[in-house]
């Protein structure tokens, strides 16, 4: 085995141990995760859809009733028919649902986080070492820098966020990476070949890029809309690049011919996407959004600040102006040498300037600059359309935050390596350091989003109130019965649940309310709170007061007494 081969293998070794640590990182923030996002409930509910949440206004709902609108019953496993036209009343293609759909038919009539936790880990592991794949072909071969950049992105708090997340976009990060893998290794592929500009172009390999791309597209597209985003800029780039490598529109049109086969196959497949796209709600929003310009700059800020804080752990600007110091550094000792070389008539005295060393720089590393627009251009594009949902919108951001980290370090390292010629082990042990100071930090810091840990309390709340059987009343609101879903872990502890609409204040005439000496109360967000709890009050003369137990994110819970 020859020293080279043996290096790699050592490497790759270093590599999976750090994936191992990773993974069972992600499996301790799984086992911490203690409650639900409401649109986590709507992946359980959306794929395992039995006879739709139908609330009766003034009556009781059995559990089984409720419940059975979150799992997959017996019998009724592997409806993928089902699971696409329920998403087509949606915003969101069926790729992901019909994956969890499938999870969930080899358990029926049960109810799990790991369902969905199970695929995401499974999601998390595949895109590290596509992450480590990208990095090697982005770095020339350097398995340290690849190490490097799986090493500080695999800790961080966006990657953890991503997979106690259970909804698509830690599968969406495993194609938008395939789609990167896909476009740098044709040029990679490319530029080993002859020389750029001859006006001789190979064809695009049908069988090693064009297919496997068109197979990217189509399930990346149907997986999350925002994989049309990146490919898109992706494209461009690429195209940007043949044109000037080959001179020749040829290859061009193959790869967008490429591209449209794919998008149509799509289209056959699930009609309602150019809808949700364009003229669904969110299809609507996100255009009434990426074209209102008083919003860009905060918009960009927010994303940003995002990307800062659970990314890089508040060091982006202290590491964007080491890298501004590092450029303006080795642009002035080469000026510096130029001139040298002048007074000594080995040099031209016209010095070419920083922009043709950037220009020069595109065509020492076309595959960096590459992925530079594809990520800028996501990035750019996602933060004006995407929904502003504090901390838990890292999500929509997710499947470029890796590659980010990897444009940063070898943008680094491709300046700073030229400042410690013998001493790049030091460089590695200090980027390791930092970087892992840097993610652990903030997993420390419990910036981990998606875990609610307040969820347990609630759940004893519940779990003690339905052992001793106090009814539960849910006062929710008519225009939007959707919020309910906000609630469903706990209302699963109760054998059933009074639903009564706030449209009125009158008293609820029902004789378990009117008999009970302890009432468990949902009251959903209303601007008539107060006449809402005296109702309760005057349905049961035997009540004398309340007590408000926790406040969720669309109601409160009221625990009435004698």
């Amino acid at each position: 085995m020859s020293d080279g081969s043996l290096k790699k293998r050592t490497w790759f070794f270093l590599f999976l141990l750090v994936w191992c640590m990773q993974m069972l990182t992600a499996v301790y923030f799984c086992c911490q995760k203690q409650g639900f996002h409401e649109d986590e409930f709507y992946t359980y509910y959306s794929t395992a859809r039995t006879n739709g949440l139908l609330i009766e206004d003034g009556a009781w709902m059995e559990r089984d009733a409720y419940f059975n609108e979150f799992v997959v019953l017996e019998g009724q496993g592997f409806q993928y028919g089902l699971v696409k036209m329920v998403q087509s009343w949606d915003v969101h293609p069926p790729v992901y649902y019909w994956v969890f759909h499938t999870v969930c038919s080899f358990f029926p009539g049960q109810f799990s986080k790991w369902f969905g936790l199970g695929i995401n880990l499974a999601a998390f592991g595949l895109s590290l070492f596509l992450l480590y794949a990208l990095s090697v072909k982005v770095t020339g071969g350097s398995e340290k820098r690849s190490l490097l950049v799986c090493l500080f992105y695999g800790f961080t708090p966006a990657a953890m966020s991503g997979v106690v997340f259970i909804r698509m976009y830690a599968l969406l990060t495993v194609f938008v990476y395939l789609c990167a893998i896909l476009h740098v290794d044709a040029v990679n592929k490319r530029e080993k070949k002859s020389a750029p500009g001859t006006g001789r172009p190979d064809k695009l390999s049908f069988g090693t890029f064009l297919l496997p791309l068109m197979i990217v597209t189509y399930l990346g597209f149907l997986t999350q809309y925002y994989y049309f985003i990146f490919l898109f800029f992706m494209a461009f780039a690429f195209c940007v690049y043949l044109l000037w490598r080959d001179r020749n529109l040829w290859n061009c049109i193959r790869y967008g011919a490429s591209l449209a086969a794919a998008f149509i196959s799509a289209y056959l497949t699930y009609p309602s996407c150019l809808g949700q796209m364009f003229r669904g709600q969110r299809g609507a929003q996100a255009a009434g959004n990426f074209f209102d310009l008083s919003n860009t700059m905060p918009r960009i800020a927010f994303f940003w600040e995002l990307m800062d804080e659970y990314v890089f752990g508040k060091m982006l600007f202290p590491l964007l102006l080491l890298l501004l110091l590092l450029i303006l550094t080795a642009y002035g000792i080469r000026k510096r040498k130029h001139y040298a070389g002048v007074r000594e008539g080995k040099e031209e005295e016209k010095w070419p300037g920083l922009f043709a060393d950037i220009r020069e720089g595109w065509k020492n590393n076309v595959v960096w600059w590459m992925l530079f627009v594809a990520v800028t251009g996501y990035f750019l594009a996602v933060s004006k359309t995407a929904l502003l949902l504090g901390n838990t919108s890292i999500r929509y951001q997710l499947p470029v935050y890796g590659m980010a980290v990897l444009l940063l370090f070898e943008a680094v390292w491709g300046i700073g390596k030229g400042f410690l010629t013998g001493r790049k082990t030091v460089l590695y042990a200090v980027s390791a350091a930092l970087g892992l100071f840097i993610s652990l930090s903030g997993l420390f810091a419990g910036r981990v989003v998606f875990l609610y840990p307040e969820a347990a309390g609630r759940f004893a709340f519940a779990r003690e109130k339905a052992e001793q059987g106090v009814p539960v009343i849910c006062l929710y609101d008519a225009g939007q019965n959707w919020c309910i879903w906000d609630c469903a872990d706990e209302f699963f502890a109760y054998d059933r649940i009074y639903f009564v609409s706030q449209s009125d204040t009158e008293p609820i005439a029902d004789a378990v309310i009117a008999d009970s000496g302890e009432l468990v109360v949902y009251l959903y967000n209303t601007a008539e709170k107060e006449a809402q709890l005296q109702r309760i009050l005057d349905s049961n003369p035997k009540l004398s007061g309340y007590e408000l137990q926790y406040r969720e994110k669309y109601c409160d819970v009221y625990y009435f007494y004698e």
